[in-house]
């Protein structure tokens, strides 16, 4: 996990000559899981980057309301929620033309999640269907557990990380 995640505000190292830049887990105190959830507003304006980055970390996107394309390794998915979006670490992605995106993310580094192999093939089959329109149940589902997700986040009780784990296998799978 060394080097995947840093406390906010922490620069990272500029981009070689050409490629994207490289964003890190925000964290917000250095012993915190390597998880973060919340909305876009609450997650900052790095949330909605109109610009091509990359990440060492995964990231869900739960896109409840708004309009514009998300453009992930080249490929362009028009937003039209609800939908459900998956960046998997190294992918090269950005927001274009968006207006009114409304919704939720979680970022988590692969550590966090695995535990074992079917875990490490879970992760490696998110990757195979980056960008899927939700259904109304299936909306539902992941607004509830995305919103669960958030607010244990926000209030960090005793075992919090366990929870997190939980709840994001849930999402997962």
């Amino acid at each position: 996990m060394r080097g995947t995640t840093v406390l906010p505000g922490a620069p990272c190292a500029a981009p070689r000559n050409g490629d994207p830049p490289v964003h890190r887990l925000e964290l917000r105190l250095p012993d915190q899981v390597p998880f973060a959830a919340g909305g876009f507003d609450a997650m900052g304006p790095m949330s909605r980057a109109a610009y091509p980055h990359r990440h060492t970390f995964y990231e869900i996107v739960h896109v409840v309301e708004g309009s514009g394309v998300h453009v992930l390794d080249l490929e362009r998915y028009e937003v039209r929620p609800p939908q459900l979006g998956v960046i998997l670490p190294g992918q090269v992605h950005h927001w274009e033309g968006v207006r009114g995106l409304e919704g939720s993310l979680a970022l988590f580094t692969p550590e966090f999640l695995v535990g074992g192999p079917d875990d490490e093939e879970l992760l490696r089959r998110l990757g195979e269907r980056p960008w899927v329109d939700l259904d109304a149940a299936t909306h539902e589902r992941t607004a509830r557990l995305m919103g669960d997700l958030a607010e244990e986040y926000r209030h960090g009780a005793d075992g919090f990380a366990g929870v997190l784990r939980s709840l994001l296998h849930v999402l997962l799978v």
